[in-house]
């Protein structure tokens, strides 16, 4: 069985509170989403989890002929809406999940990761203030595998907390003797982020595990925005879950979101607001212009955080191969500023 995770880009940063603004040209981005159709299509994957679908609606349609399968959306970012109509305008971000018809899907429930049981995203309106994640869940049945749980996530982007940046901060505080309670602050705004992925996927496995004695096997694949260091992945392999690019490429770093690969995208992606606020703090512009510049360096630095995790109950699974789809063409364009996740796992 053949399985797709990829993060499709909607293109789009905050600008206003009724619009938000796009980093390409409208040209641009029909090129764009023509080859992600393409590419996705080339892939001949069996299961498809897509994220950033946008407009997800239009795109579930699209991609799902595309790919010769039956496809089912979730809206996880679209703001304020009634009946389609309201702001931002051209938000509509999504979750799609796709499987190929002859082995047949079954949507079970969509799960707000940001405010479990009290989200108002629905098909005809919305209400949405702020950032809010989702997963899609959906089963099907796979030959040789039985009863499959397929989980399609989208975890918090807000920048990662590693070793490396806390070490860089560090001599940084030291090198423009920032006072130990503004070191003390900034540690706790870089933390923030971890902090509300660790809530996120709390959200993600106890619904998971409300589920899992159903099937077979469970199979969960998205953009989770953390390294393969972080506490975040190791709470799936606490979890049981295993990694397919792992598996099939041990001594490759796999690298999803590279900047200096798919340097096209990311240079539009530079437009993009960090999540690390310094603006209200008592610093000097200079001050704050190289804990910004400390911020943007680790936020754009290549790394992987995109994957297809696995686990199952009865059956025996082994990855046959796993590799990276989505790269930029002859001209230099790819489909977005994520590399897609394609892998083999078969029943043996």
């Amino acid at each position: 069985m053949r399985f797709l995770t990829f993060n499709l880009w909607h293109g789009l940063s905050p600008s206003s509170p009724v619009s938000m603004e796009a980093l390409e040209p409208t040209g641009r981005r029909s090129l764009r989403e023509q080859l992600q159709l393409e590419v996705a299509a080339s892939v001949q994957a069996d299961v498809h989890f897509f994220q950033e679908a946008n407009p997800v609606r239009t795109r579930c349609a699209l991609l799902s002929e595309a790919v010769g399968s039956e496809g089912v959306f979730q809206r996880d970012l679209t703001g304020m809406k009634l009946f389609g109509v309201g702001v931002p305008y051209n938000l509509n971000s999504g979750l799609i999940t796709a499987v190929r018809r002859k082995w047949a899907m079954k949507p079970l429930q969509a799960v707000s990761l940001s405010r479990p049981g009290t989200n108002f995203v629905r098909n005809w309106g919305s209400w949405q203030l702020r950032e809010e994640r989702f997963a899609l869940m959906c089963e099907t049945i796979l030959p040789g595998w039985g009863k499959v749980l397929l989980v399609n996530a989208h975890i918090h982007h807000g920048l990662e907390a590693t070793d490396t940046i806390g070490e860089e901060l560090i001599f940084l505080a030291d090198e423009l003797e920032l006072p130990a309670s503004a070191v003390s602050e900034l540690k706790e705004r870089l933390a923030k982020g971890n902090a509300k992925r660790a809530l996120e996927l709390e959200v993600l496995f106890r619904t998971i595990e409300s589920l899992e004695d159903r099937y077979e096997a469970i199979v969960v694949g998205g953009d989770f925005n953390s390294r393969p260091s972080s506490k975040a992945y190791a709470k799936f392999t606490e979890h049981g879950f295993r990694d397919a690019w792992a598996e099939a490429n041990p001594q490759d770093p796999g690298l999803t979101f590279d900047s200096e690969t798919n340097l096209a995208n990311h240079l539009l992606q530079k437009k993009f607001p960090l999540t690390l606020v310094v603006e209200d703090l008592s610093f000097s512009t200079k001050v704050k212009e190289r804990l910004m510049t400390l911020a943007r360096k680790h936020e754009r630095s290549p790394r992987r955080i995109d994957y297809l995790f696995f686990r199952s109950k009865s059956v025996k699974l082994a990855v046959k191969s796993a590799s990276l789809i989505g790269k930029p063409n002859a001209e230099g364009l790819a489909p977005s500023d994520h590399y897609g996740v394609c892998a083999d796992i078969e029943a043996t």
